[in-house]
């Protein structure tokens, strides 16, 4: 594809109007530029006979807009920026008038360029030349109101649109040196600059980010046998194979020789895994790829994300090729787990929680099983931990919400319902917004959910954390602290972290013995519960002498066999 054409290409964007870099750009326009004119209200001369007030207040709107696309555009739909900058020659030429033909009106016009310079880095070249066609417009509209010279009418926009050319040919110019020449797939400097991108966002908003590297097997020998324009030719085939199969979202690229490069914003291990598979299955015929896959971790850098991504295609490599190997989950679980919770295996079991002093049954924890086929029914132990490593527990961890909520709402009585809820899942920003949303659906009220975590969120100690707990405290959801007196526990993190609830592990109650006078392990954690107005729960509650002494030392409720086993629940 020839520069020009590249040029002309109405289809493509710049490769740098990433949406932050979109927001930061725009908002420093409209920022900086009404910050400097500002300035020169208050400090330059010639302002005789001109609303300098209308001009200030017009200043420090702008102002205020640029801030607040600067700090929150990257959530803005990338087609609103086309009326946010079709705005700035609007206010150019408000300025422009109310200079009322003085020399500031013809400083004024300079701003034009501004909107300029962010249509030609941020759109295609349709959208570049609607953007310059309205400035030039508004430009002329606005010198002629005030009666500029007629030479400055005719220059200013002629300069526009020279400004609009060289300035989106350039950044056209730019954006081809990060593409590879053969397969027109973004190259190995296009990839590495997108990865440090999304590895810096996944350390801002904890999200999930996977790779996938894709390496043709026996390409040397297509080489040395049919000749290199062969091994083109087919490097081509495949990148033209892979186009269609990978979403918007994801970057697919060239990252030299033989290897192919997959970045997958928001795609768990499992997902990820099984997209190289598909990738593979549409190769040209009679070509056969070795896939290496990993997620990212917290603190990676590039080199150490892509060296865990290495090993595993390495080790597809050496163990007979034609294969994908996940770092990590060599077994594919995640893959196996997202794929039942798709078909359906996944049930739920409800134990009963019931009020100590008479015995009323006040709510239930779910319990999530895996109904394999193969193995039959499963517990989460053996697959929860998994779940955590590879990135399933946030498609796991929905789906038990989704039903839990579903389940009770069908309930209509005042019962609640406990969920466990992961680590992983509370270093989601979102989250609270995604558990908000299944509550809406199902028509559940907040405080008839509970959600569970354990004294694992004290050692992670992420302030992320605490902030998506007091969210969801805040939406009218109760959090319980589970198995409390196993790990970490500290009358420090209960008063930092928003607990409603303390359940106290089974290993507590199994322990009471009616040889013992007192217990007071209990005691005091009932007086620690009572002075922080949390409710106590009582697990693994097996006997009615247990149950006793639980409600003698003030336990408010329990759960365990004696009143009831985990099961279905009945629809």
């Amino acid at each position: 594809m020839s520069a020009f054409a590249r040029f002309a290409d109405a289809r493509k964007i710049p490769a740098v109007a990433t949406q932050r870099v979109l927001a930061r750009t725009t908002g420093s326009l409209y920022a900086t530029g009404a910050l400097l004119i500002l300035i020169a209200t208050l400090f330059g001369s010639g302002w005789e006979g001109i609303d300098v007030a209308a001009i200030r207040v017009l200043a420090v709107a702008a102002i205020v807009l640029g801030v607040a696309v600067f700090l929150v555009g990257h959530r803005i739909p990338r087609p609103a920026y086309h009326l946010l900058v079709a705005g700035g020659p609007i206010v150019i030429t408000a300025f422009v008038h109310l200079g009322q033909g003085t020399v500031w009106s013809l400083a004024f016009v300079i701003g034009y360029v501004f909107t300029i310079l962010d249509a030609s880095f941020f759109f295609s070249p349709p959208g570049v030349l609607v953007h310059l066609c309205l400035v030039v417009c508004c430009a002329i509209v606005g010198m002629v109101s005030v009666h500029l010279p007629v030479g400055a009418i005719v220059s200013m926009p002629g300069t526009f649109i020279v400004v609009a050319v060289v300035v989106t040919w350039l950044a056209w110019m730019a954006d081809a040196a990060e593409e590879d020449s053969l397969t027109r797939l973004p190259n190995r400097r296009a990839f590495d600059r997108r990865l440090e991108e999304e590895l810096g966002r996944v350390g801002r908003e904890h999200g999930q980010l996977a790779l996938v590297l894709l390496d043709l097997d026996h390409f040397k020998d297509v080489n040395d046998h049919s000749g290199h324009l062969a091994g083109d030719r087919l490097l081509l085939e495949c990148a033209q194979a892979w186009r269609g199969s990978v979403g918007e979202s994801h970057l697919l690229s060239r990252y030299g020789g033989d290897e192919f490069a997959l970045l997958l914003p928001g795609s768990s291990l499992g997902r990820a895994a099984d997209l190289a598979d598909r990738l593979r299955s549409v190769a040209p015929d009679g070509v056969t790829l070795s896939a290496g896959v990993a997620a990212s971790a917290p603190g990676d850098s590039a080199s150490m994300f892509l060296s865990r991504a290495d090993v595993a295609l390495y080790e597809a490599k050496s163990a007979g090729r034609d294969q994908t190997v996940v770092y990590g989950d060599p077994a594919r679980g995640a893959s196996e787990l997202e794929a039942a919770i798709t078909a359906g295996e996944l049930v739920l079991h409800y134990q009963p929680v019931v009020r100590l002093r008479d015995g009323a049954v006040t709510g239930a924890e779910a319990l999530v099983r895996w109904q394999h086929p193969r193995k039959g029914l499963v517990p989460p132990s053996d697959f929860v931990p998994q779940a955590e490593r590879t990135g399933a527990i946030h498609a796991l961890g929905m789906w038990t919400l989704d039903q839990a909520c579903e389940a009770t709402a069908r309930l209509r009585d005042d019962t609640t319902v406990s969920v466990n809820v992961s680590v992983p899942e509370l270093r989601n920003p979102g989250y609270p917004e995604l558990v908000r949303h299944v509550l809406d659906m199902h028509g559940l009220p907040p405080q008839r959910l509970a959600l569970e975590i354990t004294e694992a969120v004290f050692d992670n100690g992420d302030p992320q954390v605490v902030a998506t707990l007091n969210k969801l405290r805040a939406l009218g959801a109760r959090i319980a602290i589970d198995d409390f007196g196993t790990g970490y526990s500290s009358l420090r993190w209960l008063e930092r972290f928003p607990i409603d609830i303390v359940k106290i592990d089974a290993s507590f109650v199994r322990a009471i013995s009616a040889e013992r006078e007192r217990e007071p392990v209990l005691e005091a954690v009932m007086a620690i519960g009572r002075s922080m107005g949390m409710t106590v729960v009582a697990e693994g509650v097996e006997t009615r002498y247990q149950a006793d002494v639980l409600r003698r030392l003030g336990c408010d409720l329990a759960q365990g066999y004696l009143f009831g086993r985990p099961v279905p629940r009945q629809r």
